[in-house]
């Protein structure tokens, strides 16, 4: 067999898992497509998308252990100085990248001006939300503190409203009051932001106890890489789980043509914001930061980017990102542990840009004069609020409901925007995904100076580098790209086992 044909079945074996997951993809647009012309019932559509379902339960097992081990282990291997530094320079790129496309996304709306125009009619969606502002960000605090560690695996805090109608007696009139009062109760949803806070402190004790912290953070950093050896099995369902979930949404889809006519100056609007971050911002910032080629480094996230596409969240992708950015980019395996659950929690850029423009699009919509203050009073909303926006599906059109209440704007204004939401928040989480891998790499750049070297840390804790094999060890990288070959499996870790 000629060298190039060699070399081409070499490119082929290294990249076969990000080749699969692209196939899978498009399959599941064609089958969707087709499906759609059938009209497929409640029952078809939860079989065509049962295998997506079965992938997303089995890497969601696994997402909670992954992040409060790796976070520990993280923290625990850099001292409280350098903790402090990459802890603050991660929360100032989070509110930095979470704010700008609110301005981006208001400069875009005021100029296209994509509400006016479009006829608003009645939707079968039932948009009212009993939620507050002020609650929501009471919610975000309490979420920072969770009072149950176990029950933060699986459920975070959540204002509850209850309501009583009374009746009263006025002068032999009887009327009915309804009195509102609000209790703390909790949704189904894991609170990975108070995980990755408590696992932090932890690692941070760790650090502090020297010798006597060293047994506790080698059961974290084994834990780290056990769950992620059984991780890197699940992945490979990748391309079956992406054909079924992008199948089952487009074959679920309404009036597909009719709503991108009727909303595509709104779609056209949304899509040019989150280019303008994710594909022009984040390149140019990549270079000036690291000096290296972007696109070698997009190439180098293929994987994790088709499973955030897939699934529409940041936090399915953790455990290829780790692979990605510390195999292939040579990130600092202490920073991105901490880092990436951090920004997959906070990080919302593409939600931003989404619900600023969809706030403004919806009073447009409803003949709001859209004047400097109410810009002012969106982008900060907006901002703050998005920290609060779960790394789940949908989350983001539920907020643009609570502002819009909150700026006496009618929430079923908001109806249309439900046509355009399973496309639309595909895009904004592959969007979230790219700019939190920036601020990753914007972290370690910023931060390495300040890191012990791992000859130094792996003195200083028992040779702790030497016993626990590190990523880059690891033989079968799904997300790997050329120049890396699968055969190159390291003698260490086949030691270790």
């Amino acid at each position: 067999m000629s060298g190039a044909k060699m070399k081409c079945l070499d490119v082929v074996r290294t990249n076969l898992l990000v080749i699969l997951t692209m196939v899978g993809v498009a399959f599941g647009f064609v089958v969707g497509f087709v499906a759609r012309e059938y009209n497929p019932s409640a029952s078809a559509l939860m079989w065509i998308g049962m295998a997506g379902e079965l992938y997303l339960r089995m890497l969601k097992s696994m997402i909670v252990p992954l992040i409060v081990s790796s976070v520990i282990t993280g923290t625990a291997s850099m001292d409280p100085k350098s903790n402090g530094k990459v802890s603050a320079v991660c929360f100032l790129f989070i509110m930095i990248t979470n704010t700008m496309p609110t301005i981006i996304g208001s400069i875009l709306v005021v100029a296209i001006k994509p509400g006016q125009g479009v006829a608003n009619s009645k939707s079968q969606f039932n948009l009212t939300t009993n939620l507050e502002t002020q609650d929501i960000f009471a919610d975000l605090l309490r979420n920072l503190v969770p009072e149950n560690l176990v029950s933060a695996t699986f459920e975070q805090a959540q204002t509850k409203y209850d309501y009583e109608k009374i009746a009263k007696n006025i002068s032999g009139n009887i009327t009915e009051t309804t009195v509102k009062s609000k209790s703390v109760g909790s949704a189904p949803s894991s609170n990975i932001l108070g995980l990755v806070i408590v696992s932090a402190v932890f690692g941070l004790a760790t650090s502090y106890m020297k010798e006597v912290g060293q047994p506790f953070k080698h059961f974290f950093s084994s834990a780290t890489e056990i769950i992620l050896r059984i991780l890197r099995w699940l992945i490979w369902s990748t391309p079956v789980g992406s054909l079924s979930l992008i199948a089952k949404t487009i074959a679920g889809s309404q009036n597909l043509e009719d709503d991108m006519r009727k909303l595509g100056v709104y779609f056209g609007t949304v899509m040019t914001g989150l280019l303008v971050c994710g594909f022009l911002i984040q390149p140019i910032t990549y270079f000036l930061i690291s000096r290296k080629n972007p696109f070698k480094f997009w190439f180098s996230i293929l994987q994790p980017t088709m499973i955030v596409f897939a699934t529409s969240s940041t936090a399915i992708a953790i455990p290829e990102s780790f692979e990605c950015l510390e195999g292939k980019n040579g990130l600092d395996r202490r920073v991105t542990r901490f880092v990436v659950p951090l920004s997959a929690a906070l990080g919302r850029c593409g939600s931003s840009m989404y619900i600023t423009v969809s706030c403004l699009f919806v009073a447009q919509l409803v003949n709001v004069e859209i004047d400097f203050a109410k810009v002012v009073i969106v982008c900060i909303l907006t901002s703050f609020s998005t920290l609060a926006v779960p790394s789940v599906t949908g989350a983001s059109l539920i907020t643009v409901v609570i502002l819009l209440t909150a700026l006496n704007i009618p929430a079923e204004a908001a109806s249309l925007l439900f046509a355009l939401e399973w496309f639309l928040d595909r895009f904004r989480s592959v969007v979230n995904y790219y700019i939190q891998t920036l601020g990753v790499v914007v972290t370690y750049e910023k931060c390495k100076a300040t890191l012990p070297s791992l000859e130094e840390l792996g003195t200083a804790d028992g040779e702790e580098v030497k016993d626990v094999p590190s990523i880059e060890q690891e033989v079968e990288v799904p997300c790997t790209v050329v120049g890396i070959n699968s055969e190159e499996k390291s003698e260490p870790e086949q030691s270790h086992l």
